[in-house]
């Protein structure tokens, strides 16, 4: 018995030095306050020595640790758990991570697995079974490829044992989950039935009544209107979507039929939640969740406007939005719905966090395929094609996912935007990616800010981009793109470097949503450009000058012809030379030769420009009888020292010289 017993507590030795040994490990407060916690930290501090590795408590533990031991019940564990802390903090073998002002130690738990699994193994100390559970399905995220994530518990004996957890995972994040009730099947064709217009009698406005779902419904307020039909407020949770006359047929009716045949319900996509009829049973519209936010056209595209409705956001909040925008794509997608016309204007932003799809009528679901669709956002074998007369795929929808992560971390800028291109059809058509990676550009990257914003984009995502839309690149064929999964753990990687502060110790303006020059390079000396301010590489700057600063100068208008001139910042402070008072063709104009003239001295010709005609003509002066030689020369004798004579005038001497 003896024997067995010293083999019991040398496998719980061994149990517990690799749990050490292999992970960061962390602890809540209700191991803390265990009734075996003093035996447990007898047991883990040599070993914690050993490997030299701290023990992590999240500060809102130490609070709650605190405030325990005020508490008549849980005084006397919580004061063993604040002397075991005391030592290992003497020791420095504790580590307290978080904030004063986080709301649950819980929530802290869950922030600090998500940033290190992507690093480290870690191990969470737990009693409690619903947090272990959560902590445990970080392990099945198909999204973000980290380390493994573990869960044990304090035993009787002082030691540490496996939780028994069946790890659940969510059935929005898992499709293998998904039952016949979420998921459509995929269709070859499209659905044969007419998309003739039905006859309706009646289409309800403001304070009528319609008929969803077998209940009365009130439209209460008119919210908007668009090419479709109108937004109303309703007497319920949810809005209606009324739609024009001519916009109601019976393909869209079988459409809405099939869409609500399956249970679609993720919070922000407004989905169909059932078919809106008039009070003559006529069908007329679907009632869908209320949506709030501005569209990320009007919102993240256009510079002015982002700094306006987001001014505190930092590159790490557009990366955040990448992530929510995905996890609702990936729930679509993985369901076998295909959003077809990803728009812009059909995503609605209130925070990074909070995202709302709209429109979502237009999705192709089974038989019925999205039947509209933006230049931009078409995949370049779809490109002007008919999209309501085929069925888009996976890898279609994977382009159109590519461009919208695209434009919203160069903000507003489509990928095939470029100097000098041919319209954006044909440089969709011809792949013809201008941003560079690696050694490779076609040299046109657009001007302004957007070759810096790429810059800073971390090596992994630049290279997804170039190699989804670069022709021959890795991800360009339609079965080969980035799906919504392989692109959110790409970003979530993004996203985990610019929280811990690791991205932004190599160059602070990687932080930045509008970096004013390209990432630093760590073996580059850096200098201010004399005008702007902004940082250069050394090698960029001209005399102290930056490249945009010396395109940029005063603006002005030839005094001729009136044409727009340019006293370039180069010219002024590079070249030094003069600011010219009228343009470059008024210039050569004015050299070329008005007449040739005969000298009366000489008898030698000589070119009269148009020039000088201009000059002889507003002062009233007769042509030039002379040649500028001789002219020059009678000068010199009419005004040597025994000629020279003060009675003339200025017109006169003119006349004379002629």
């Amino acid at each position: 018995m003896e024997d067995e017993k010293s083999m019991r507590e040398k496998r719980a030795y061994d149990f517990l030095e690799e749990c050490v040994k292999n992970n960061k490990v962390f602890i809540d407060t209700c191991s803390l306050l265990h009734e075996k916690a003093s035996e447990f930290f007898v047991h883990i501090f040599p070993i914690l020595e050993k490997y030299n590795t701290k023990m992590i408590v999240p500060y809102r533990c130490i609070e709650e640790i605190e405030k325990k031991s005020k508490e008549t019940k849980t005084a006397k564990s919580a004061m063993v758990a604040k002397k075991m802390l005391a030592m290992l903090q003497q020791v420095n073998l504790l580590d307290i991570k978080g904030e004063k002002n986080d709301n649950f130690a819980d929530n802290v738990f869950l922030v600090q697995f998500t940033k290190f699994r992507m690093s480290y193994n870690l191990l969470l100390i737990t009693q409690d079974r619903d947090l272990g559970k959560d902590i445990l399905s970080l392990n099945k995220s198909s999204a973000v490829r980290g380390k493994t994530v573990k869960v044990a518990r304090i035993n009787k004996y002082g030691f540490l044992s496996r939780h028994e957890i069946e790890e659940q995972q969510s059935k929005h994040t898992h499709p293998s989950n998904m039952n016949s009730q979420e998921k459509f099947e995929v269709a070859k064709s499209v659905s044969t039935i007419s998309n003739n217009i039905m006859k309706i009698s009646y289409i309800p406005k403001e304070n009528d009544s319609v008929i969803c779902n077998g209940n009365t419904i009130r439209l209460i307020k008119e919210l908007g209107s668009g090419g479709e039909g109108s937004i109303y407020e309703t007497n319920t949770e949810y809005v209606a979507k009324i739609y024009k006359s001519e916009k109601i047929t019976e393909r869209k009716l079988a459409k809405l039929q099939l869409m609500i045949s399956k249970q679609i319900n993720y919070k922000g996509i407004c989905y169909p939640k059932g078919i809106i009829y008039n009070n003559r049973n006529e069908f007329v519209g679907y009632l869908m969740p209320k949506a709030s936010g501005k569209e990320i056209q009007r919102s993240i595209f256009i510079k002015q406007l982002l700094m306006k409705n987001f001014p505190n956001w930092k590159k790490i909040d557009t990366v955040k939005l990448c992530i929510t925008i995905l996890e609702k794509i990936k729930y679509l997608n993985d369901r076998n719905i295909i959003l077809g016309d990803i728009n812009p204007a059909n995503i609605l932003i209130v925070s990074p966090d909070e995202v709302y799809f709209v429109d979502t009528d237009s999705y192709q679901v089974g038989e019925f395929p999205c039947p509209v669709g933006t230049i931009n956002y078409t995949a370049p074998e779809i490109q002007r094609k008919n999209f309501s007369s085929f069925l888009r795929t996976q890898g279609h929808e994977n382009f159109a996912i590519a461009t919208l992560l695209f434009m919203i971390m160069i903000p507003g800028k489509p990928p095939y935007a470029q100097q000098g291109g041919e319209d954006p059809i044909a440089n969709i058509i011809n792949m013809d990616f201008s941003y560079p990676f690696g050694g490779s550009s076609n040299k046109k990257t657009p001007d302004g800010p957007w070759r810096f914003i790429w810059s800073h984009l971390t090596y992994d995502l630049k290279g997804a981009f170039y190699n989804t839309f670069r022709k021959g690149g890795t991800y360009a064929g339609e079965n080969s793109r980035l799906d919504s999964g392989k692109w959110l753990r790409l970003f979530k990687e993004y996203y985990n470097l610019l929280e811990s502060g690791k991205y932004g110790e190599q160059d602070k303006m990687s932080e930045e949503l509008y970096p004013t020059r390209f990432k630093k390079n760590p073996n580059a000396s850096y200098g201010k450009c004399k005008l702007c301010g902004n940082e250069f590489e050394e090698s960029r700057l001209t005399e102290g000058y930056c490249h945009d600063c010396l395109e940029q100068g005063e603006i002005y208008h030839c005094e001729k012809c009136g044409r727009e001139l340019k006293y370039s910042n180069y010219q002024k402070y590079i070249k030094k030379s003069k600011k010219y008072t009228i343009c470059f063709e008024c210039k050569s104009h004015g050299d070329e030769t008005f007449t040739v003239l005969r000298c009366q001295d000489c008898g030698r010709t000589f070119n009269f420009s148009n020039k000088d005609y201009e000059f002889y003509k507003k002062k009233g002066y007769d042509l030039p009888k002379r040649c500028p030689d001789c002219r020059e020369q009678r000068k010199k004798t009419f005004n040597g020292p025994q000629n020279r004579t003060s009675n003339f005038t200025s017109d006169f001497f003119k006349m004379f010289f002629q």
